[in-house]
Parts: structure tokens; C-alpha cells; sequence
């Protein structure tokens, strides 16, 4: 035997090794299949059971998830959590289950557009309110929920609606932030509910289990927001912030990662007829397009009906523009405008202005959509002939030192403003203009020094021919 035949020999041996892996994994797969649906259908048989006596969603979600956490720990099944949500919902059975059908479209009954707030705020629709930071967007979610949990009117609707709102904000403290602030608001605590927390079942002790609250998240408590939705009737819930409320295992900037969340958002709102308000940053950019600045994947805006976007008044630092950025559904509505105030107690709340005229583009325009204190620099800048440092700025606008230097570093490398040498600072118009001054001087000298040496140029011809004509005068005498 030559090496040929033993090489041939462990290139077949690897071949029918390969081969097994393959047979191997996908017995595997089977068998892990056959499991998944094993443990579905006796799922399927405990929730049917359970709904034949009557049982509340919420016992059956709650012996589901115990049932599964077990099988799953013990024979390593997986089912997903829509799955099990959807086991859960009353009338369900398993031949139901067993397949899903359309909906002919003949069969679809034809509805009008109603609004929360006119133009505005959709009923079972995603509506995003977006702002920079600082911007008051929690405070004016505050007020709409206020607003509807009374039914007053908003600002430019002529008719209110009532009903309850669920609110969904864990970064702020109840009593001390959320209570107080629709307190000033004008809101009926009553009809407001908070769900920062859910209950689940722990599995981790099989013949000790027992209930535990868990943060909110989108990507696990679809189920429960919606139980809560039909349960208390609510017209509004409102996710604050987005970033808080989707799930570690979600990755905001990924599309497929928002989409699996926002799809089945989007259709529990239009299920129940509930307005979804998501609150959201805007990241830090120069883009012309509001919609662009958004924190996170382009999808979020996607899957939003409108778009609210808070912009600082031009006119006046303490002012804000509430302006309709996106509107899938009717024409977009004049700005508003309002202010942040305190009541007696020291608590914030919006105060309405009535419209702003201002079109969009004049609104979001280089400068204006910066903060007081950026806005001040710039105007030290534009009205000094040099460039200044940093003692200088703070002496003209007043602003503390030790955060002025932070914030021109940070205007600097955002583009804001221009740095010529190292501890000063101007516009960049102001640098053009003084570059092309300090071009014309350095022309103009360099012209005076090339008249100056035509003129030393001649003087010297002058007196050389002067000493020329004297000289045969000298040697005559």
C-alpha cells in the first residue's frame, strides 16, 4: 500500500465521519422538534382544559410559564413567548391553534380615522415624541396623559376624550416625580395606571414556586400590556423612554430587532384601539430631516403613524415648539407653542402658548436648535472682532467656567464653532472673513514692498547717473 491509497483511505474515513456528524445532528434536530411539539400540545391541552373551567387569562398565563420553565430546564425544550402568550387567550383551542387563516378583505368592516388629539395623537396607532435632552419631553407626556385622564381638550382640538391611561416610565420616581407633576397638571389619579413592573412566576425552585416583579419590558410583557389595556379600558399608554421599555436582549440600532418588537405593537394598538405614545432622544447630528436624528434604527420611525418633535422657540430661550415631523395620516397641523412653569409647590408643568407660525425648515435652521447656553456663545463670538478665549466668553455671557469649557470642547468637535489656535475660539464665518482680511493685508504689504523696491530701484538709477555727469566736471578743474 502507497501513500496514495492511505490518503485516499482518511479522505474517505472523513467523509463517512462528516456524513455522521450530519446524521447525528439532524436526529438531534428531530428529536428536539418532536419535544417542542410535544410539550406544545400538552400546553395547548392544559389551556384548553383550564379555559373549559373558566380560569382568568392571567392563572392560565402564569400555570403555562410554570409548566414550561419546567420542561424547559428539565428536557431542554423551547417554545417562544409568543407562543405561550397566545395559548393563553380565552376561546383558544387546539385545533385553533393548530393553523392560522387570513382574513378576506371583503370581510374587514371599513373604519374612519379617530384621534386622541386631533391630527396629532392616533387612536391604535404608534405616535413617537421625540426631543433632545432637556427638552420636556416627559413633562408634556405628563400633560397629554393628564389631559385625557380628565378629558379636557388639547391645545388646537376642539373635543376631548376620556378614559384611563397606562404609564410605563421607570426613570422616574412615582412619588416624587410622576405623582407630583400630574398633580400640577390638572390629572385624575384615578384614571392612570403605572406599570412599571410585572409579575412573574420563579422556577428556579420547582416545589417552591412563587410570584416576583420584574422591570416592564416590550420584548417579554406584550402580554401583559395588553391584558392591562382591555382590563382597565385604557385609550393611551405611554413608553417612557424607549430605550428603558425594549429589553436588554434588544438592539435598538438593529432593524430586525425593532421590527419583531414594533410589528406586534403596532397590532395590539389597532386590536384594542389604544394610542401608543413612545417617548425618544434625538442623537446628536446636523441632518436637515428630523426623522433621521432619531436614537435608534430608522424602523421605529417606520412603524409610527406620527411624529411629535419638541425644537427650542428662536425667539425665545425658555420656549418650546412642539411641531408635527411625520403624519401618515392627515395633513400636518400649525406648531404649537408653550413653557415650562412651576405651581406652588414647586412642581413643573406646561403651560400652552397657543400656534407658532414658524414653518419647519426655519425652526431646525443652522443655530437654532441649540441650547440657551450654546446660543449665547455664539452670539459672544459673532459680535467680537478676534477670536476670544476662554475668560473672555465667560465674562460676556456670564455662564459658568467650568462648564463652558466643556461645552465649547464639545461644540468644537461637533462643528459649531472654530478653534484658529489653541485657546481660542470663533465662528467659522468669523474666521473666513478674518482669513480673507489677513489675505488682502499680506497682498497689499507684499505690493507696498514691491513698490518700495521699484522706487529704491530708481532713486539708485537717478543718483548714479547724477555721479556720471559730475564726474568730467571734477577732472576739468
Amino acid at each position: 500500500m502507497d501513500f496514495k491509497d492511505i490518503n485516499k483511505g482518511f479522505r474517505q474515513f472523513n467523509k463517512d465521519m462528516n456524513e455522521l456528524n450530519k446524521a447525528t445532528k439532524q436526529l438531534n434536530k428531530e428529536k428536539n422538534q418532536q419535544l417542542n411539539d410535544s410539550t406544545l400540545l400538552l400546553l395547548k391541552l392544559m389551556a384548553e382544559d383550564m379555559q373549559r373551567s373558566n380560569a382568568s387569562e392571567k392563572s392560565i398565563q402564569l400555570v403555562l410559564k410554570g409548566t414550561y420553565e419546567y420542561w424547559k430546564v428539565a428536557s431542554n425544550v423551547h417554545i417562544p413567548q409568543s407562543t405561550l402568550n397566545q395559548l393563553a387567550h380565552t376561546g383558544n383551542t387546539v385545533q385553533q391553534n393548530l393553523a392560522s387563516f387570513g382574513i378576506p378583505l371583503s370581510e374587514i368592516a371599513t373604519q374612519q380615522i379617530t384621534w386622541l388629539w386631533e391630527k396629532r395623537i392616533p387612536q391604535g396607532k404608534i405616535t413617537v415624541l421625540e426631543g433632545d435632552p432637556g427638552m420636556s419631553k416627559s413633562l408634556l407626556a405628563i400633560d397629554i396623559a393628564a389631559h385625557v385622564s380628565t378629558g379636557r381638550p388639547m391645545p388646537g382640538d376642539s373635543t376631548g376624550k376620556k378614559g384611563r391611561v397606562i404609564l410605563i416610565a421607570p426613570e422616574d420616581g412615582a412619588a416624587d416625580t410622576i405623582k407630583p407633576r400630574m398633580e400640577a397638571a390638572g390629572g385624575d389619579l384615578s384614571q392612570v395606571q403605572l406599570l412599571n413592573t410585572v409579575e412573574c412566576l420563579d422556577v428556579n425552585d420547582i416545589k417552591n414556586l412563587k410570584l416576583y416583579k420584574q422591570p416592564f419590558s416590550l420584548s417579554r410583557n406584550l402580554f401583559e400590556l395588553e391584558h392591562t389595556i382591555k382590563q382597565t379600558k385604557a385609550i393611551l399608554v405611554v413608553l417612557d423612554p424607549l430605550t428603558a421599555v425594549l429589553g436588554h436582549n434588544i438592539d435598538s440600532s438593529r432593524d430586525q430587532d425593532v421590527r419583531e418588537i414594533f410589528t406586534p405593537l403596532a397590532l395590539l394598538a389597532e386590536h384594542t384601539n389604544c394610542a401608543i405614545l413612545i417617548i425618544r432622544h434625538l442623537k446628536k447630528g446636523t441632518s436637515d430631516n428630523l426623522l433621521y436624528r432619531g436614537a435608534g434604527s430608522i424602523g421605529i420611525i417606520a412603524a409610527a403613524r406620527t411624529s411629535l418633535t419638541i425644537i427650542y422657540d428662536p425667539a425665545d430661550e425658555k420656549k418650546r415648539v412642539l411641531a408635527v415631523t411625520k403624519s401618515n395620516l392627515a395633513e400636518p397641523p400649525n406648531n404649537l407653542s408653550y413653557q415650562v412653569v412651576q405651581n406652588e409647590s414647586a412642581a413643573p408643568h406646561i403651560q400652552w402658548l397657543g400656534e407658532n407660525n414658524l414653518d419647519i425648515s426655519t425652526l431646525i435652521g443652522p443655530g437654532i436648535n441649540l441650547s440657551f447656553s450654546r446660543q449665547e456663545i455664539i452670539k459672544a463670538l459673532q459680535g467680537s472682532k478676534r477670536a476670544l478665549d476662554l475668560k473672555e466668553i465667560a465674562e460676556i455671557t456670564g455662564l459658568n467656567y467650568k462648564t463652558l469649557r466643556m461645552t465649547l470642547s464639545r461644540m468644537h468637535e461637533a462643528g459649531l464653532i472654530a478653534r484658529p489656535y489653541r485657546g481660542k475660539y470663533s465662528t467659522f464665518e468669523q474666521e473666513a472673513r478674518w482669513k480673507g482680511f489677513n489675505e488682502k493685508a499680506q497682498k497689499a504689504r507684499e505690493l507696498e514692498e514691491e513698490a518700495s523696491k521699484k522706487r529704491f530701484a530708481t532713486d539708485a538709477t537717478v543718483t548714479t547717473d547724477a555721479n556720471t555727469t559730475d564726474s568730467p566736471k571734477k577732472s576739468n578743474n
